[in-house]
This record gives structure tokens, sequence and C-alpha cells, in this order.
């Protein structure tokens, strides 16, 4: 089973056999959502609806 790296927590992530660029994983040791940009070697970046999540809490904060 291939492996990729959290770029969060730096873990260790299974990525299925059958798994195709754009798929999304999630990282077992901190639960960051995960999207596969790369496949040889396998290659992990935040997926964009997790970040989105991150910028808006932080801008919520900013509103009070």
């Amino acid at each position: 089973m291939p492996v990729g790296t959290c770029p969060d927590c730096e873990a260790e992530v299974h990525v299925d056999l059958d798994a195709d660029k754009g798929d999304s994983v999630t990282c077992d040791e901190c639960s960051t959502k995960l999207q596969i940009v790369g496949l040889d070697p396998v290659e992990l970046d935040i997926a964009e609806d997790d970040l989105d999540e991150d910028f808006g809490d932080e801008d919520d904060e900013d509103e009070y």
C-alpha cells in the first residue's frame, strides 16, 4: 500500500492502490482532510475545503 506524508503533522498516510490524483484521504493522526496531488511518489496536500474552514474561524473572530 502506497504511503504519503501528512503536511500538517508529518504522520504516514496510507493511500489505496487504486487512488488517483484529486482523491481525498484523511490523516489518521490529526484528522486533516488531504488531497492526493502526486502518485509516484505519493504527495499529499491539505484539502482546500479544510483550509477554508481554518481561515473562516479566524475571520469570524476579527468581526467582533
